[in-house]
């Protein structure tokens, strides 16, 4: 997944304007809560059909946490 679709997955999911993300913002400071796990969750699996693990995306703290998490299951690693 390039980087600037996986932002817009991200915008999509906490429902803000396009622009509004970037990598280096921490989930806490973009209000990301468990809401959005499970809205994050949903989009991987419906756009690439890639489980992610709650327990590793619990342990994210950063947008680029989540672009690591998401390459990851949908490499399927």
């Amino acid at each position: 997944m390039e980087v600037h679709d996986f932002i817009h997955l991200v915008e999509e999911t906490l429902e803000v304007d396009a622009g509004t993300v970037l990598l280096t913002d921490r989930l806490a400071d973009i209000d990301w809560d468990s809401l959005a796990n499970i809205s994050f969750i949903a989009a991987l699996d419906m756009s690439h059909n890639a489980v992610v693990d709650a327990d590793a995306l619990g342990r994210c703290e950063t947008v680029q946490d989540l672009f690591a998490l998401a390459g990851s299951a949908i490499k399927g690693e």
